[in-house]
């Protein structure tokens, strides 16, 4: 992937279509503190977007996975009007990938297991996407409803909308990232 725009995070889900399940991230700190995530990070100087995915995975998780896959760029606005810092506006993006997984594989990794960023289980897809589940990070839960996030490509966009901390536009453009390649 070449580009003219680097963007800053990287975000996996680690998937067994076996199973159905995924290995998700129940975050110990912000952003998302206390939700169920998938696992990346930040890129450092010089680290292309695979690289950092699949050195965030092995330190989130103790996995060396190289068969994560680009799903694209998710691009992130969020407002906050009804705070100390009304009017403050926090933009950005992270490129998401994933990584398919066998049952043995799952059946080698048990959880639930307590790492440095939080407690990592698997979850059934069913299990994400319950409109009553309220503790997934819920553009996540919308990434997993109809194979949304199995059915993109490293050319698609993601934009989501915050307000005062509920989600209130997500917005899925097949073939639209055309900019902020890695």
């Amino acid at each position: 992937m070449t580009g003219t725009t680097r963007l800053k995070y990287t975000l996996g889900f680690i998937y067994c279509r076996e199973t159905e399940q995924v290995l998700l991230l129940n975050r110990m700190k912000s952003p998302w503190m206390g939700k169920w995530n998938g696992v990346g990070g930040k890129l450092n100087p010089g680290e292309t977007a695979y690289e950092c995915i699949v050195r965030e995975t092995l330190e989130e998780t103790g996995l060396t996975l190289p068969q994560f896959r680009c799903r694209g760029i998710l691009m992130w606005d969020v407002r906050e009007y009804g705070t100390i810092n009304s009017g403050d506006v926090d933009s950005g993006g992270l490129y998401l990938f994933t990584a398919e997984v066998s049952r043995q594989q799952v059946l080698d990794f048990p959880t639930p297991q307590l790492f440095d960023e939080g407690i990592l289980h698997w979850h059934s897809v069913k299990w994400i996407t319950d409109a009553d589940n309220l503790g997934i990070v819920d553009n996540v839960k919308i990434l997993f409803q109809n194979d949304t996030i199995f059915n993109s490509n490293v050319n698609d966009l993601f934009t989501v909308k915050y307000q005062d901390n509920n989600l209130v536009s997500f917005i899925h453009l097949p073939g639209k990232n055309n900019v902020y390649l890695d």
